[in-house]
């Protein structure tokens, strides 16, 4: 069976495993992913939430197999799970054996209500069988065909009780609770399917020798070096996180080796099943349901486990860094050009007036004082016209009387557009560094300049254009790199054991950066039409 066809089957066994389970699909998807790879699931919630329903289906995704179901107390007896003492034996033989047909060591899948309930006789033989898939029945050992073993209860393990190594067996942990969405809790009051009926056509089923095959070929699947780093430093991760822990949760962020072990196990799972001869960056997120100890601990995985998926999963940290690079070596190339070519003045107390007036040097800003008009150009895109409030404006001129006019007084003064015959007024206004700008439309501040009789030098014209054409290629070049980065992502999808918004968050912290990115192309097309617009109008006088 090729990967596709692998992935497809699986995808249509899980849909119809989980027909009729409302809000259990998740949980679904990874039970049967532990099947799979032979580990174990611990369901944590209160009574009544399907837990139960969930392990009998689970039995439907093979074909032949058998099932065990028991519900502990504490004083349940090593007969009631794996099997009674054979009289005949111990008559005949004198030996002691157990009549195991019909009980745990001969089932392929195995629940276990109320795990914690019971006894030390139990849960010591349950450890080799989880362990080793073996079972001692007088003096032989016998094979074990265990592929899952559910446990469930509506609490955690006592601390200090004894079933620490217990737990720290059950790979995958889920937390479950009633159903939250209205309708899907009116549907399950009105459905009428029978849950005891078997859901799965025989297309679909896991005969034996699929199994096996898969258990070899799953091992197959490498764990990239990359990959690795980011594994490792999770774990670094929790265990400060665990170190900085108080008291009450002391130790609840603890994952032991053998638990990283078999984690791994069940990532090379989730690559294979999903086509994959490679474990990516969206395996890594299942081990949200792994690595928890306790509630608290559950969250703080979530957490940690949500910004990788935001941040690191597909470079994104790095392509945000590299996207405020840019935005700041735009920025310092249209400062550069505000404080090359900008318009400075200088404050003047006035005392009669009681306020500050402003002082121009002509000959420092280039410009001739005896000229009778001045064009002002904009050294950003901006839109000036109240009547055309879409167009862009170049320049504008000013004659010299308004300019000396508004150095004494402020405010506004009357200017023609340029290619206009009308005049309408500009809001003249001086930065924090006491250049010259005007407001636009919309109140935002436009750095300008003063056109020169020589216009932009010619050395200085050419380190700017190589400075925006370094620009230019440097944002194909990341938009280059976000693209191929969507496009693996894309790839990776769907995934078949995990929660569609874990998928959506990844969406979102992408299509951030698209946006960004749009943002820096355009901010980059303003340097460019404000150096073309200086290139073009800076020489001369107005027209």
């Amino acid at each position: 069976m090729d990967n596709k066809a692998l992935q497809d089957r699986i995808g249509k066994l899980i849909d119809a495993l989980a027909q009729g389970l409302y809000e259990r699909k998740d949980t679904m998807r990874l039970c049967l992913l532990a099947a799979l790879c032979g580990e174990s699931v611990f369901m944590l919630g209160p009574p009544g939430i399907a837990k139960s329903l969930l392990a009998r289906r689970l039995i439907c995704a093979f074909s032949d197999s058998r099932a065990f179901e028991y519900l502990m107390t504490r004083f349940s007896t090593p007969e009631e799970v794996f099997g009674p003492l054979s009289i005949q034996a111990l008559k005949d033989e004198g030996r002691y054996l157990r009549l195991t047909e019909g009980y745990l060591p001969d089932a392929e899948v195995v629940f276990l209500d109320e795990i914690w309930k019971a006894g030390p006789a139990i849960l010591n033989t349950l450890l080799t069988v989880i362990n080793e898939r073996r079972f001692r029945n007088g003096e032989k050992e016998i094979r074990v065909p265990m592929r899952l073993l559910v446990t469930a209860s509506n609490e955690l393990p006592e601390e200090q009780s004894g079933l620490e190594a217990l737990y720290d067996r059950m790979l995958i942990r889920l937390w479950l609770d009633r159903i939250q969405d209205k309708q899907n809790f009116r549907a399950m009051l009105t459905s009428r399917q029978d849950p005891a009926q078997d859901p799965v056509p025989a297309t679909l089923k896991i005969d034996d020798n699929d199994y096996l095959a898969w258990q070899q070929g799953l091992t197959q699947v490498s764990l990239s070096d990359n990959l690795f780093e980011q594994l490792f430093l999770l774990r670094e991760r929790l265990a400060e996180l665990n170190a900085q822990s108080d008291d009450t949760h002391r130790q609840s962020l603890y994952v032991s080796d053998r638990r990283w072990k078999k984690a791994l196990r069940l990532l090379q799972a989730s690559a294979f099943f999903n086509g994959r001869h490679h474990i990516v960056p969206l395996d890594l997120l299942l081990l949200k349901d792994c690595l928890w100890h306790d509630l608290h601990a559950r969250e703080q995985i979530r957490q940690q486990l949500a910004d990788f998926a935001k941040r690191q999963a597909y470079a994104q940290d790095r392509l945000q860094f590299a996207l405020q690079q840019q935005q700041q070596e735009l920025m310092q190339l249209q400062e550069a050009m505000v404080q090359e070519l900008g318009c400075q003045l200088e404050s003047v107390q006035n005392p009669l007036l009681k306020r500050t007036t402003w002082q121009l040097d002509f000959k420092a800003n280039g410009m001739d004082p005896r000229q009778p008009h001045y064009r002002l150009l904009f050294l950003a895109p901006c839109q000036l016209d109240p009547q055309q409030p879409e167009r862009l404006t170049r320049y504008a001129a000013l004659s010299r009387r308004d300019l000396l006019q508004w150095l004494r007084k402020g405010g506004r003064v009357p200017v023609r557009l340029h290619q206009d015959t009308s005049s309408i007024e500009l809001l003249l206004d001086v930065d924090s560094r006491q250049q010259l700008m005007v407001r636009d439309t919309a109140n935002r501040p436009v750095p300008v300049a003063f056109a020169r009789p020589g216009g932009v030098p010619e050395w200085l014209r050419q380190r700017w254009l190589a400075a925006i054409e370094e620009r230019e290629e440097a944002l194909v070049e990341l938009r280059r790199d976000i693209t191929t980065q969507r496009q693996l992502f894309t790839s990776h999808c769907p995934h078949l054991f995990l929660a569609a918004d874990w998928l959506v968050m990844i969406e979102e912290s992408l299509l951030q950066l698209v946006q960004k990115d749009d943002a820096l192309v355009a901010m980059l097309a303003e340097a460019r039409e404000a150096l073309d617009n200086l290139l073009q109008y800076a020489g001369g006088g107005p027209r």
